[in-house]
């Protein structure tokens, strides 16, 4: 864990000293649902985004947070984390290093670290369409909850497009799948954001998320319907 972090440290502070000077731009979700009477649950969804884009560079810093407690128990707690380092050798293609980590231990897992290097291409990129392609290959580990560890060399693909319908709504939808010999894992979100301000808007999205290859009792599918709010700035 701390060597991974500390490798995840220096990238990132590499990338930097030979970004040139760029701003960063980000965004919030936040999603709060909480019900009484009969039924006493409290759920809390929230993501975070970050993107430094300049000429040669570009760093992605992405996070999410999902739990949800009725008055007995925590019925769901997942969390995610990445980064990745794009290198552009033109105005469509890049080089990027991805690394992630994430947690759900009502899925079984305890923790996931994945490395990946690979190639990007920018497929479409005007005032209506934008669509992106990754394509990589790259080593994971799991530690299935209690005790079982699982390592494997793995490859993924992901594709991100983007409609945009209106001046102020945007319909998205991402794919990836990444996996090997212990199993893949694919993730599919498709969403609709509506602009309600310059700096706020509402998000409406559905994601699912499914692994080959899961613990005895667990399932293989899992999906998720979120409203939220979204920051941006």
């Amino acid at each position: 864990m701390l060597k991974w972090l500390v490798a995840m440290g220096c990238i990132f502070s590499i990338s930097n000293v030979y970004a040139e000077e760029g701003e960063w731009a980000s965004n919030v979700e936040l999603g709060y649902v909480q019900t009484g009477g009969n039924t006493q649950t409290k759920t809390i969804h929230s993501k975070l985004k970050s993107i430094l884009d300049i000429d040669r560079f570009r760093t992605t810093l992405e996070g999410s947070v999902l739990n949800s407690s009725d008055q007995v128990k925590t019925t769901a707690e997942k969390y995610t984390a990445s980064l990745q380092e794009d290198w552009k050798f033109s105005k469509k293609s890049y080089v990027l290093l991805r690394l992630a980590f994430d947690s759900d231990r009502f899925a079984g897992i305890k923790t996931r670290y994945v490395e990946t290097v690979g190639y990007g291409r920018t497929l479409l990129n005007d005032d209506v369409w934008h669509g992106n392609m990754e394509i990589g290959v790259g080593s994971r580990q799991t530690q299935l909850i209690p005790s079982q560890r699982k390592n494997d060399v793995i490859a993924r693909a992901s594709t991100d497009w983007k409609w945009f319908m209106t001046e102020h709504t945007t319909l998205a939808q991402t794919l990836n799948t990444e996996g090997g010999k212990e199993g893949f894992l694919s993730h599919s979100v498709t969403s609709l954001q509506q602009q309600i301000n310059e700096t706020l808007s509402s998000k409406i999205a559905f994601s699912a998320e499914h692994t080959s290859k899961v613990p005895v009792g667990v399932k293989k599918l899992n999906t998720e319907m979120s409203v939220t709010l979204v920051l941006a700035y």
